[in-house]
């Protein structure tokens, strides 16, 4: 098993390959052949292929199989995007004839601001309504099996970001696909959100904090940093944080912006965590998911203990759930803490798993 220091050496190089990789030229790696090539599986399974070939390219590379795998994977990302433009029209134009107007938050709202389609994923459009108009959203989302697209519809978010629907609705954007307007979050809230939602999923997919620097850096002089950071003083920070985790991982560039004193000093943990995870590619821990593989291994130790350590809290999932500032103060206590406060989550799930085993 790879110790600490191994896992964070990959994850930085998987930081070194994406970084700078949402700009229209990007620089030229320093990697050799075989970093990229032991790299192309973590970055196939967190959706990052297409941004580390966008940087290989330029590289005299013969195209051996697992750089060919980078190569697809920005080919079918190019594909999917044409189809999703397609699903994201029909969904806008179904949801008005039905009489709601939802706002997209991810997925396209942030591919369009890459210098190419195939570079940023995605696969569902998630759309936040007010709750009294969900019924309608659903009614108006077609059947799956009739279109190749998944809707997922929103009406919450995160309690850190602090935004009503109302509030996000005023200050929303509308941009031109095609023929038809698709309504989204204006950057401020937008930046705010994908930070939290970075935070809220562990750090595990490296194309996040792409989204985060790429946003950062196409903030212009108009872009409204009260709104952005407003609200709770910790919650502020930890989006700090983020766009801290952005430039010192990534390179992104933040001088200017008033989070910048910020980013250049975060906590030891953060960084080391958000590196780890890269190394590990994809997934993220989840108490429905142990529950789910507890009973089918209480008679196999190895495998039990397996289970527990796959989806223990990282300390970054541990230190959300457990609303804690992001200090340099070690994050155990605050793990242990967020066993216990799952643990309600836990029996249900596991009742109900038990019984069917």
């Amino acid at each position: 098993m790879r110790g600490a220091s191994s896992r964070i050496s990959v994850g930085r190089l998987v930081a070194q390959i994406v970084a700078g990789a949402w700009r229209p030229g990007p620089s030229v790696p320093s990697i050799t052949l075989a970093e990229a090539e032991a790299l192309a599986p973590v970055l196939l399974s967190t959706g990052s292929a297409a941004l580390a070939w966008h940087r290989l390219q330029a590289l005299d590379f013969p195209l051996t199989e697992p750089l060919l795998n980078l190569r697809e994977a920005y080919r079918k990302h190019l594909i999917d995007a044409a189809v999703h433009d397609v699903g994201m029209k029909d969904i806008f134009e179904r949801a008005r004839a039905a009489g709601t107007e939802p706002i997209l938050f991810k997925g396209w709202a942030l591919a369009r601001l890459y210098p190419d389609s195939g570079l940023r994923p995605y696969g569902d459009f998630d759309l936040w309504v007010p709750a009294a108009e969900l019924d309608t959203l659903y009614r108006a989302i077609p059947p799956g099996n009739d279109h190749a697209y998944c809707v997922e519809p929103h009406i919450s978010f995160y309690p850190q970001f602090e935004r009503s629907f109302d509030e996000v609705m005023s200050r929303s954007q509308l941009v031109q696909l095609d023929d038809v307007q698709i309504r989204i979050p204006c950057d401020e809230d937008h930046l705010r959100f994908i930070c939290l939602h970075f935070l809220y999923h562990a750090g595990w997919r490296p194309i996040w904090l792409c989204d985060v620097a790429l946003m950062v850096e196409n903030a212009g002089a108009g872009f409204d940093w009260d709104r952005c950071l407003g609200g709770n003083r910790k919650y502020a920070d930890w989006i700090a944080c983020v766009i801290g985790l952005a430039h010192q991982l990534l390179g992104a560039e933040i001088n200017g912006t008033p989070v910048a004193k910020r980013a250049k000093s975060l906590p030891r943990w953060l960084t080391n965590t958000v590196l780890a995870q890269w190394e590990k590619g994809a997934g993220m821990s989840g108490a429905e998911n142990l529950s789910f593989a507890v009973p089918r291994r209480l008679l196999k130790p190895s495998a039990l203990a397996r289970s527990v350590r796959e989806h223990w809290r990282n300390p970054i999932q541990a230190s959300v759930e457990m609303n804690a500032w992001f200090t340099e103060s070690p994050r155990g206590l605050l793990q242990f803490g967020s066993v216990f406060l799952r643990m309600p989550e836990f029996v249900r799930y596991f009742g109900r798993e038990i019984r069917r085993t």
